[in-house]
């Protein structure tokens, strides 16, 4: 009734273990259905290219899975990429080995169950799958829980894709949000600046208006014949009991004017707060993690251009073309993925040289179709072909689309 799950397996009475020395096997001796599962946890795929590179393998254009199959084809035996895997795997594994040597192996599937509830399966998996002569009984149990975790990882992964969906979704209302608030922005700064002319205006006819109540008392000052009509002096209070109504209302209008002028400053600061915790919401969703700030980012925050250490990273990205004012936010994107980050506005009026430089050096280019010249795109293209570069071209020159570029490329 074993057959299918114990395929390949010379099966032997289970060793008696002491508390002494408990043996382990050789990567390519484990049951053949466990090779898969363990693999697949504990070699990353940068870990899995390492490893067919040094063997001797091409893997520039290989897909993740690609990576895991040729794996997965030279561990039957003690190949070169199986000695390999034996050794990356003990070497990352070798503390949870000396944990568990002294455990009897009824205790195993109980630390294995307990570890995939804790989401530490990778290490737990390999300790029991390295042990030698597993009773039939344990060893098929531990196949089926691995066999049942590929499945509870699928559903997981699936859910998670629906959650991504539902986040692009929120991700372009809050960009529409920020659109609405940052064109309110504008227009309160608009009225403020109208209201700051009008301010201006109120203060120079108030000052002319003080300066005609000086000159008033100094022509009533002067010695009045005796002939003077008493109607005409009637009429000069009136005009100046006139004059001083309308400075006090000009006054009164004036420090209206200063409170609403006040109040839209704060408004606008209010504002400003609200848009930079929109931006960093909407960068938290686009990248699926917090955005970092502007001053943690790496190389104690220079930019990737000004670095000296630029020509020794290892991963780097060049971006032709999109909206240059979002340079800093499509930055944030690639050093929040751990990429190095340089940018081509796509203009080419100061020649290919400039571009051929920045194309040399970059592991990977981006080009968007939009924001963009034809001139830059035929360039860049031919650049690539030229320098065997990566070249991703992209529908538009969003946040999100540079993101789901970055989030197939390994760090």
């Amino acid at each position: 009734m074993f057959e299918g799950l114990l395929e390949g397996i010379g099966m032997e009475p289970a060793a008696k273990e002491t508390e002494d020395s408990v043996l382990f096997q050789s990567f390519w001796d484990i049951p053949t259905s466990l090779k898969c599962p363990v693999v697949g946890l504990g070699i990353s795929d940068e870990e899995g290219r390492r490893i067919l590179k040094k063997c001797g393998r091409r893997i520039k254009a290989l897909a993740p899975w690609e990576v895991h199959r040729d794996i997965m084809e030279e561990v039957g035996s003690g190949t070169a990429v199986a000695r390999r895997v034996d050794a990356v795997l003990k070497r990352k594994f070798a503390d949870a080995l000396d944990k568990v040597k002294a455990l009897p192996e009824k205790e195993l599937l109980p630390l294995l169950k307990a570890a995939i509830a804790n989401g530490e399966a990778a290490e737990a998996l390999y300790c029991v799958a390295m042990r030698k002569n597993l009773a039939v009984d344990v060893l098929v149990s531990v196949v089926g829980e691995a066999h049942m975790m590929g499945h509870t990882t699928a559903t997981d992964l699936l859910e998670a894709r629906k959650k991504e969906v539902k986040s692009a979704g929120k991700v372009k209302e809050l960009t529409e949000s920020l659109d609405t608030e940052r064109r309110e922005r504008r227009r309160l700064g608009r009225e403020l600046q109208a209201m700051a002319d009008e301010v201006r205006e109120l203060r120079q006819a108030l000052s002319k208006q003080a300066e005609a109540s000086v000159v008033a008392p100094e022509v009533r000052s002067e010695p009045k014949a005796a002939s003077v009509d008493s109607d005409a002096l009637r009429q000069e209070r009136d005009k100046r009991k006139e004059r001083e109504r309308e400075r006090d209302a000009l006054v009164r209008e004036s420090r209206k004017i200063e409170r609403e002028k006040r109040k839209l400053k704060i408004r606008i600061l209010e504002l400003e707060s609200e848009n930079k915790a929109l931006g960093d919401e909407v960068m938290s969703l686009a990248i699926g993690r917090p955005a970092p700030s502007f001053g943690s980012l790496p190389c104690e925050g220079r930019g990737c251009s000004t670095c000296p250490e630029m020509e020794t990273c290892s991963r780097r990205i060049l971006m032709v073309g999109g909206l240059s004012r979002m340079e800093p936010h499509y930055r944030r994107v690639a050093e929040a993925k751990g990429l190095g980050f340089e940018y081509h506005d796509g203009t080419m009026s100061g020649g290919r040289k400039c571009l051929e430089k920045q194309v040399s050096r970059c592991d990977m280019v981006v080009c968007p179709v939009t924001c963009n010249s034809h001139n830059a795109c035929r360039s860049v293209k031919k650049l690539c072909s030229k320098h065997n570069k990566e070249i991703r071209f992209l529908p538009t020159s969003s946040i999100s689309a540079l993101t789901g570029v970055l989030l197939d490329m390994p760090a």
